[in-house]
This record gives structure tokens, C-alpha cells and sequence, in this order.
């Protein structure tokens, strides 16, 4: 059986693995993300491709002539370079090459790389085999320390002009609204709704103030019925179910799939979500957009590199 070797590269880790057809992945090893240092990320870049594929010539297993790779965005496909805003080292690495260049000497025959941003890579993950499989027309969220997404129409990733299309955290939402923190973005989504811009709301109307508090913290609070963090939810929330309107009136969705470390709350941040895109959402074509948790494990980015790498084999 084929696979496609596949890199998910992120700001605590890089994940590299082999991706069957169906979605199994083989020999798959991952390393911390030095985040300050181009030449130690290099390094371990090179390490984990050679040892993937040393893993894979052992087990007498084919691989393709093609490399997905997901990572940390802004990306830019037309240079294959990154310019991760948490990932110092790689602002402007030579990712593509780099890790092509690797597998090339390793197989002894060329290999081609194929480059999308991480949340990108996580809608094509839960297209491909997860919570939206199938979807024509389906957008994957991150809500976590930042926001990221990816969108997928007729089971292919929308990539744009530079490769990041579906960069849903600065999707406007207040008209000249708060600042993100680092960015200078203002009223976008991702200084709302964030694991982060959540927290920040929380203790400025009192919530725990002092303490070192985090957006678990805040969901398990909500969940006992705290009146404050159950309401910076909602809000928080509310501001997400516009952004997700918005996506889904420019691209007709039938999905939206919510994954990352603050939807895995569950029912304490989907219930108010799906409440307020229901208000928001006044036609029927919008309304009937299925708001679902991911089906997948953290293993999502290095799925969704390998249905990058297999979609690009198909041409």
C-alpha cells in the first residue's frame, strides 16, 4: 500500500508520519518546536523525515513521490516559506525545500512538496474521515490560544492566492472594536472569542481576578454555573457564530466543524454557539448549517498534511 509522508508543524511540537489512502497513519514520531532557533527547527526537520522514511524502507513500505505539509500560518505557497506568528525560528524558513530536499536524498528520487496553513490542514482532516466526512462544502475552526480555519468545496482545500484562505480569526465582527493583543486587528473574531480574549473579558468584570486563571478555568466555572464566565461565553461565543455566518453566506456551507483545546469543552461552549447562530442566522439555507465538535484526535494536522499530499498526487 502507498503513503504519503506528511509534516504537521506546530508552535509546541512537529509531527511527521506516514498517510495511507484511508486515512491510517504509520512510523508517525514527533519532537518539540524550538521556537527561537532556524537552525535546531532545520536540524529536526531533517531528523524526522529520515527517520520516517528509514522506518518506512525497513517495513517494505511505498511511498509517494509527494510531502504534505501543514504548519503554524500565515504561509506562503508561492515561495514555500511560513510566517508563524508564535514560531520565530521559521519566519521565513525554506520550509518547502528544506524537507523535499531531505526526503530526495533519502528516497534517491525527487519529491515535490504541497504547503497549507495547520487549520487548513484540520478541515481537510475531518472532511476526508472525521466529523464533516464527505461534506461538499464544509469550514474547520480552531478555537484555542488563537483562532485558525481552512475550508474545503467539492473535497478540496480553498487555498487562495498566497494559501490562506480561511484565515478566520480576523473576520471582522464589531466595527472598530477591540484590539487583538499583537496584532493591531480591530473587532476581528479571534479578540472575542479566543481561549485568551475570553480570559481577558472574564477578569475585567471581576472573574477571578488575581489568579493565574486560564480558559479551561473558565469553561469549568461556566459549567457550575459561574454568572460571569457563563456570560463572557456566551458573548464570546456570539461573536464566533457571526464569523461562522458570514463564512457560510459567502460559501453556502453545510458545515462548520469546531475543534482546539477551548471547544473541547463541549456542550459548555457548542450549546451557547449553536443557540446564537440560530438567532443570527435568518435564512434557510444558513440556518441549516451543522455546528459540529471534531471527530478526530490531535493527530488532525498530521491527517489533514497527508490528504494535502494525496490530493496533490491526484492532480
Amino acid at each position: 500500500m502507498t503513503h504519503v509522508l506528511a509534516i504537521d508543524i506546530g508552535g509546541t511540537k512537529i509531527a511527521a508520519g506516514l498517510v495511507a489512502a484511508d486515512g491510517t497513519v504509520r512510523h508517525d514520531r514527533e519532537v518539540p518546536t524550538d521556537a527561537h532557533d532556524a537552525a535546531a527547527v532545520g536540524a529536526a526537520l531533517s531528523t524526522l523525515v529520515t527517520d520516517v522514511l528509514t522506518d518506512a524502507r525497513a517495513g517494505d513500505l511505498e511511498v509517494a513521490d509527494v510531502v504534505g505539509i501543514g504548519s503554524a500560518g500565515p504561509v506562503d505557497t508561492g515561495t514555500g516559506t511560513v510566517h508563524p506568528v508564535n514560531i520565530a525560528s521559521l519566519r521565513g524558513f525554506p520550509l518547502v525545500e528544506h524537507v523535499t530536499a531531505t526526503a530526495t536524498r533519502v528516497l534517491g528520487r525527487p519529491v515535490t512538496g504541497a504547503l497549507a496553513q495547520d487549520g487548513q490542514c484540520f478541515a481537510a482532516a475531518e472532511q476526508w474521515i472525521g466529523a464533516a466526512a464527505g461534506s461538499p462544502a464544509m469550514m474547520g475552526v480552531v478555537v484555542s490560544t488563537g483562532i485558525g480555519g481552512g475550508i474545503v468545496l467539492d473535497g478540496r482545500v480553498l487555498g487562495g492566492k498566497t494559501g490562506n484562505a480561511g484565515f478566520i480569526s480576523h473576520v471582522g465582527v464589531v466595527l472598530d472594536g477591540e484590539l487583538l493583543p499583537g496584532s493591531g486587528a480591530a473587532g476581528v473574531v479571534e479578540a472575542y472569542a479566543s481561549g485568551p480574549a475570553m480570559v481577558r473579558a472574564a477578569h475585567a468584570q471581576g472573574w477571578r481576578v488575581g489568579e493565574d486563571a486560564d480558559a479551561k478555568a473558565l469553561t469549568a466555572d461556566a459549567r457550575d454555573g459561574d454568572v460571569i464566565a457563563t456570560a463572557v461565553i456566551a458573548a464570546g461565543t456570539r461573536a464566533l457564530a457571526s464569523a461562522f455566518l458570514s463564512a457560510a453566506a459567502l460559501l453556502d456551507l453545510t458545515d462548520v466543524v469546531v475543534g482546539g483545546g477551548v471547544a473541547a469543552a463541549g456542550d459548555v461552549l457548542l450549546d451557547p454557539l449553536r443557540r446564537a447562530y440560530a438567532e443570527l442566522a435568518v435564512y434557510p439555507h444558513l440556518a441549516d448549517v451543522r455546528i459540529t465538535a471534531s471527530a478526530l484526535p490531535r493527530g488532525s494536522g498530521l491527517l489533514g498534511a497527508g490528504r494535502l499530499g494525496w490530493t496533490a498526487l491526484a492532480g
